[in-house]
């Protein structure tokens, strides 16, 4: 609910156009999509540790941030 998206580890033909319309809507650089998630787990993750990696398909490489939020 973070990101406003399911998170899908693959999507059936017929609802691939759906899913990327949604996604489209709600567009966020990898850093931003760690810090929303690192958010949403605070209330019940105190300390929590947060990566998100984007699997470029057009770039030789791929887009990654990681947060964290640790009692010190």
């Amino acid at each position: 609910q973070a990101l406003g998206t399911p998170v899908q580890t693959a999507v059936k033909r017929a609802d691939e156009q759906a899913f990327a319309r949604l996604n489209g809507q709600n567009l966020m650089y990898v850093e931003d999509a760690a810090r929303k998630i690192q958010q949403a787990l605070e209330g019940r993750y105190p300390a929590s540790s947060v990566s998100v990696r984007h699997f470029e398909s057009l770039h030789p490489h791929d887009a990654a941030a990681q947060t964290s939020n640790y009692l010190s």
